[in-house]
Order: structure tokens, then sequence, then C-alpha cells
């Protein structure tokens, strides 16, 4: 069988998706069984029931060894793909013009794109990218390293402020002007990171654990004003390093930014997989200029993927079909890429091995 289908119950009825052609068909216990007998060898007959699971793509008769993963993570890569049915030729039209004549379609369902949790609300100080310093691009970039050996001392709020602005802050401000200039109507805001359709999906949500200036607790960083709201009044800074899957160095750092994004910033404009793509490469930008302006500011950094997804959300009192974390980025003092304990720990391991001639 052909590894490109999996079967949903869908109201009620059976569905059949072909996740490569991104087509679904209905099928009855006829098919299905048929569908079995073919998995478990049975040769392919010249019949009605047999020339429709052909036609539907369920015997395409590929089998891909190199894959490394798992069939989601094959599901994923291709069923997110775009591609071109049999003999279709390469699109000629200006595809500019059509996304603008698609835009124009859908203003009715834009949803309100500048987040405001609920919690009392703080001011940050005032920033801009003047606070990054004298640093060059080139200097940021030889410098950039990921740390794991943080010390836990306090950093000032007005770092923690300067990151946040810089990297998820309304830099740019809206879209208004050029667009406005051009008869489009202005959607969102922009960052310093480029956005699918300037949707900017991701939300930063700080975790703020030794930071002179602001208490304890979990925050929404409010992008558009520049401004924290009160998630969560203190935060016991032993839990975070279980949160991520025991990574228990990140308990030393001084501030950390669980990255979400908001699918349904995205939905109403882009319904189909292929966005999810674009969502996790938004978090990827956003990541590497967080990293690059805790270098210019001389501040370690440290970034990871590997948490549990379903404490993290409750934590951040998310929808988790609406919103969920996606990475988490972290900041504070540190000295080097090896977290002191887990090198102990090796050492250890190291030095038993050796007296027992391992």
């Amino acid at each position: 069988m052909t590894p490109s289908v999996f079967l949903r119950v869908i109201d009620g009825k059976l569905v059949l998706w072909n996740y490569v052609r991104h087509e679904q068909f209905e099928i009855d216990l006829q098919h299905l069984t048929r569908l079995l007998q073919l998995s478990k060898g049975d040769p392919v007959r010249d019949d009605a029931i047999d020339l429709a699971l052909q036609a539907a793509g369920c015997m395409q008769w590929t089998d891909p060894e190199s894959w490394g993963w798992d069939c989601l993570s094959r599901m994923f890569h291709v069923g997110t793909q775009i591609g071109l049915r049999c003999g279709e030729p390469l699109p000629e039209e200006d595809a500019y013009r059509g996304y603008v004549e698609y835009c124009a379609s859908i203003v009715n369902r834009i949803p309100e794109l500048k987040v405001e949790r609920g919690g009392p609300v703080i001011a940050l100080p005032r920033t801009d990218l003047s606070c990054i310093g004298e640093a060059t691009l080139q200097s940021a970039l030889r410098n950039r390293k990921t740390c794991r050996d943080f010390d836990g001392s306090a950093l000032h709020e007005a770092e923690v402020a300067t990151a946040l602005w810089a990297t998820f802050g309304t830099v740019h401000g809206d879209t208004r002007g050029d667009l406005e200039e051009l008869g489009l109507m202005p959607v969102g805001y922009r960052r310093t990171s480029p956005s699918g359709g300037s949707l900017h999906p991701s939300e930063a949500y700080l975790v703020a654990m030794n930071v002179d200036g602001i208490h304890p607790g979990i925050y929404h960083y409010r992008s558009h004003k520049h401004e924290l709201s009160l998630i969560q009044d203190g935060f016991d800074r032993s839990l975070l390093g279980r949160l991520l899957c025991a990574q228990t160095f990140a308990s030393d750092l001084s501030f950390g930014i669980f990255v979400t994004s908001r699918f349904d910033k995205m939905w109403w404009k882009y319904p189909h997989s292929r966005a999810y793509r674009v969502a996790l490469l938004d978090i990827g930008c956003l990541a590497q200029t967080f990293q690059l302006v805790c270098t210019a500011r001389e501040i370690q950094s440290w970034l990871t993927g590997y948490f549990i997804d379903h404490e993290v959300n409750k934590l951040l009192g998310l929808d988790p079909n609406r919103e969920s974390a996606m990475f988490f980025l972290g900041a504070g003092n540190g000295s080097g890429p090896v977290a002191r304990e887990a090198l102990q720990a090796v050492r250890c391991l190291s030095a038993k091995e050796h007296q027992c001639g391992c």
C-alpha cells in the first residue's frame, strides 16, 4: 500500500485521506476490506473496486525506506508540500496579482491581530535599537554561542525590555504608510524579523526569575504597546528545568521566554497545512534575532524546543487548539557551553569506566 494515505472518521463517515494529493474520499466497508486484503499482498484485480482505489492513489507501491523518522513526521513533511498534478504545467500567471486579489476577497475575516491577555499591566522602560550598543553584525555573529552554564545572577529590567522590544516589538510600526499609498488595507504590524503575510503569529511569554525591577512571575508581552500583562504572580524557578524535560541548568537563567504560535492569526488567511511550516519558520527568525541581541548586550543565551507541551500550555493559560507553546528562549549571565552539573557527571562516569577497565 502507498504510505501516503490514512483513514479518519468524520461525521460518521469513514474518509480515506491522500495527503500527497490533498484529496479526501468517502470509503465504504467493501473498499476498506479490499484495502486490508491488498495490504496483505493480494494481487491487484481489474475490477471496479481496485480501479477506484488506484484512482485515489492507494496503490502507488512506494516505500520510503530512507525516511529516518516516524510516519507522523513524514505526513507533516509531505502533507505540507505544494505539488503539481500529473502533466500539470508550471504556473505562468502573475502570482502576486492573484495574491492581492485573494487578500481583497477575505478582508471580512481579519481577526484581532494585536493580542492583549488579561491581568494587571506593567509598563516596561522605553527602549529603542540604540540600546543594543555599538556591536557590529559581524561581531554579534562571530560571538554568538549557546550557553548552558548560568550563574543565576540578576539582570536589570532594562536588559529584558531591550531583548523583548528588539525581538518581538513593533519596531517598524504597523503596516500603514506604503500600503495605504498603494490603495491597500494595512493589516498587522512589523517586527525586526520577517513573518508570512505580516501576521506575526508568535507571542512572547516572559518567565521572570531573577530580574531587578520585575517581580518573579509569568507575563504576556504586548508587542504593540511594549508592556507586560501578569499571567501568574510568582514563579518557582526550580520548576522550569522540570518543565523543560529535566534540563535543570535552566533554573539558573535570569529570565526565559516561551514563544507560542497563535494559529488563529493565520487560519483566516492561510487555511492550509502549509501555513504550519510558516509558523515554525517565524519562530526560527525570532530565535536568531533574540540570540544576536543578547550577544550584542554581552548576555548569554540558550534555546530549546524540548519541553512538556501540555504542562507549559496549562502554565500559560492557553487554549491549545488555538495557541500553543512552540519554543523557549533563555538568557542570563553565564560562562560556557556545557552545564557544570552535566560536565561533572560525565567526568565521574568516565572515571568509573577507566577504573573498571571499560
